[in-house]
């Protein structure tokens, strides 16, 4: 689920709302954020006719008005007077600049990457000029066009100021007509008339992921025919990237902006009225070649590393996908079968209790998907203390300590004894607060996480005096996420915020309560969403509930690999070979290994020899041939047996199978089997229509209202997402029993 502000929530959870939904699609490389943020920070240099908004957002200048511009104005009745007075001008003439060639400054709130500028100037275009971005300076000379187009990467850009040296028309102010942010061709409300977002994830990696985004935009004046060699839709190319981004007008006016997809163009079409466009996640249709570089490895090979090879062979630039740390902890010995890379992905992340998904940024992901164990820890213990009972939610006991205000005398406190077995009092600081609060070292409690995780609550329970301030310190692979301080806490503290993703969590406690340890009984990570599909706010009909057949047992199929003392011919083949073309790759059938290679009745100074091989394929070598050659590879087959690792998990229903040709360990799959057996033992699907919400990703979960199960939830494996000018949605999701299956 995508991060929002408490605003943004508090809006989209109103019955009404009253702000406007907003969409953008871009085609090509153009940097949303940039075009969407992107203004004019001095009207007064620009004429009193200049549209400061519409070039900026996709706005075409058709008619013009005419101007004293030398060599500008037409006599032939296709330009316009100029009114007098600003509110009278009714034609977009773009941005003009007040003096002739220029400058043209665009502003940008914050610094951006601007790979390529596609530029309108219009018919008075400048041959001469210079685009300064405060980072680089771009000199342009023989320009012979009014459509202007570069590929240049623009680095760090806080403004674009554009100033012409020569114009095609001699003394003429400087016009743009339309500016992108990139090279392509972008679309916003104006153009948009529907849009839709399909996606489906599989919340154990049973199958591939799907996106798929459909756009229909209006074709008035038909624009887009595919004809109109004018036509920006020339720049279309299959395979390109197209990006989305939602957006949601706020109380204040402003606009918050979330990125939707990107994924790439598959087909589009256009009649007189409308165009349509298709696009698809990188699963579809890529990645479809196959892995033959499955090892046996007695010592085994992570999943993590496994899944590096896998992508390093389909070619994938390692900026485009991530891998979980967490898959470097599951080691595998069995080889990868000779299946597509998306399927051999699609094994890893399954055998490493992980989703497989393309996030909004258009990156291969695989994420672990389960709650992850946790520990905590402390340099700043008493030595009664027990920092690690924190994470557990059992009952506390509380010794009478010498803090103010702390010991009470009903006899709910106990006294400190000189040896022997210590009470659980969860954690006590070895620190004490001076007169006001303060510690000379602040406490600190670092909880390590298995795994990442996110969460959007902490429940904190204290001894009977309680700290007045608590810095959280969320982090990533090492790296600083957030800094969230609490102030002004009770005995018993919820803390209702969304953290972002993290690994490991610091609580420092940087106040407490005057002269007194920090004692804290329990630390309990809350809801792990703070989505609810509700009557009458999010829900606009009924949810449909299917009751699922039930599964009784759930059989974790487990691959033995053994040596085998055989040897015998794997293939024999008749290849074509010559000095130039003496390398030939072949393929088996079964894996095998020992391989070794030789050439049918070998003349003199013939021979072959064996470059690479894996268990499914040999890279052989042919010297000394010229012509056909018959050559045979001979090995040994693995032998390969299986076992079964049984969870029961219903008194009646059938019997699940589940395979994973990498799963060996009784240990690996007794894991596998408590996974999939938590989502098996979901019984229950459910389809629900609701208003529509960007922050909704498949594989999220969310709280539906039930009259029988207060806060039941739900996980998410389809969303559609569409658009209109507003937006709904419809969700497929499967009931989460993880947090009452002890129940």
């Amino acid at each position: 689920m995508q991060a929002a502000s408490s605003a943004y929530k508090e809006i989209m959870r109103r019955k009404w709302r009253n702000s406007l939904s907003y969409l953008r699609v871009t085609i090509g490389v153009i940097n949303q954020r940039a075009q969407a943020s992107a203004y004019i920070d001095s009207p007064e240099l620009y004429t009193y006719y200049s549209d400061l908004s519409k070039p900026l957002d996709n706005y075409r200048v058709s008619e013009l008005y005419a101007a004293c511009d030398q060599d500008y104005t037409t006599a032939d009745g296709s330009m316009y007077f100029l009114p007098r007075e600003t509110e009278d001008v009714v034609l977009n003439q773009g941005i003009v600049s007040i003096d002739p060639l220029g400058p043209i400054t665009i502003s940008f709130p914050t610094a951006y990457d601007i790979k390529g500028m596609t530029i309108e100037f219009g018919k008075a275009y400048p041959v001469d000029f210079r685009i300064e971005t405060g980072s680089r300076v771009l000199d342009i000379t023989g320009n012979t066009d009014g459509h202007f187009v570069t590929e240049e990467i623009f680095e760090s850009a806080a403004f674009i100021r554009i100033t012409a040296s020569r114009m095609i028309n001699g003394q003429s102010r400087l016009r743009i007509n339309q500016i992108t942010m990139g090279i392509g061709i972008y679309f916003g409300n104006r153009e948009i008339l529907t849009a839709t977002k399909k996606e489906h994830i599989s919340p154990i990696s049973e199958e591939l992921p799907t996106i798929d985004f459909s756009l229909t935009v209006s074709n008035r004046g038909r624009e887009y025919d595919i004809e109109n060699e004018e036509s920006t839709i020339n720049y279309l190319e299959i395979g390109q990237e197209i990006e989305v981004l939602y957006g949601q007008g706020m109380d204040d006016g402003s606009i918050e902006w979330m990125p939707g997809v990107c994924l790439n163009l598959k087909e589009w079409s256009a009649d007189d009225t409308e165009m349509e466009v298709h696009a698809s996640d990188r699963f579809d249709g890529g990645l479809d070649e196959i892995y033959y570089h499955g090892m046996y490895r007695p010592n085994g090979i992570s999943l993590y590393d496994l899944a590096v090879h896998v992508f390093e062979d389909a070619g994938v630039d390692p900026r485009t996908y991530w891998i979980d740390p967490y898959l470097k902890t599951i080691r595998v010995v069995n080889p990868m079968p000779a299946v597509t890379h998306q399927q051999s992905l699609q094994l890893i992340a399954n055998a490493g209790r992980s989703v497989i998904y393309q996030d909004r940024s258009g990156r291969i992901i695989i994420k672990s998907s389960f709650m992850p164990d946790m520990t905590a820890s402390s340099s700043d213990e008493a030595y009664f203390s027990n920092v690690a009972a924190v994470l557990d939610q059992t009952v506390k006991a509380d010794y009478a300590l010498t803090g103010r205000n702390h010991t009470l005398v009903d006899g709910s406190m106990y006294f400190l004894p000189r040896a022997g077995q210590l009470l659980n009092m969860g954690y006590v600081s070895d620190s004490v607060s001076d007169e006001e609060g303060y510690f000379g070292d602040n406490p600190i409690i670092n909880i390590a996480m298995e795994t990442s995780y996110k969460c959007f609550g902490i429940k904190l329970g204290f001894g009977a005096c309680y700290p007045e301030t608590v810095v959280l310190h969320a982090y990533l692979q090492g790296e600083l996420q957030e800094e969230y301080t609490v102030s002004g806490m009770s005995q018993v503290y919820a803390l209702n915020h969304e953290f972002p993703e993290m690994d490991f969590l610091q609580l420092e406690f940087t106040k407490g309560a005057p002269n007194n340890r920090i004692v804290l009984h329990s630390i309990s990570f809350g809801d792990i969403t703070d989505y609810r599909f509700d009557y009458g706010i999010e829900l606009t009909g009924s949810p449909k509930g299917t009751q699922l057949e039930k599964v009784r047992e759930l059989q974790v199929v487990r691959t033995l690999y053994s040596l085998s003392a055989e040897i015998k011919e794997l293939l024999r083949e008749t290849v074509d070979t010559d000095e130039t073309d003496n390398r030939h790759i072949f393929y088996f059938s079964n894996p095998s290994y020992d391989l070794a290679a030789s050439i049918t009745d070998p003349e003199e100074g013939q021979s072959v020899s064996i470059i690479s091989s894996s268990a499914y394929y040999a890279d052989v070598e042919i010297s000394g041939v010229s012509g056909q050659v018959e050559v045979v590879i001979s090995g040994k087959e693995y032998e390969i047996t299986q076992a079964k690792s049984i969870r029961k998990l219903n008194q009646t229903g059938v019997v699940e199978t589940w395979e994973n040709p990498l799963i060996s360990s009784a240990s690996h799959a007794a894991d596998l089997a408590e996974w999939i057996g938590d989502y098996l033992k979901s019984d229950r699907d459910y389809e629900l229509s609701y208003r529509g919400d960007p922050r909704i990703d498949a594989n999220d979960l969310a709280y539906l209202e039930n009259i029988y199960v207060p806060d039941m939830m739900v996980k998410i494996y389809d969303h559609t997402l569409k658009f209109d000018g507003g937006l709904s949605g419809t969700v497929k999701a499967r009931r989460d029993m993880s947090n009452v299956a002890a129940t």
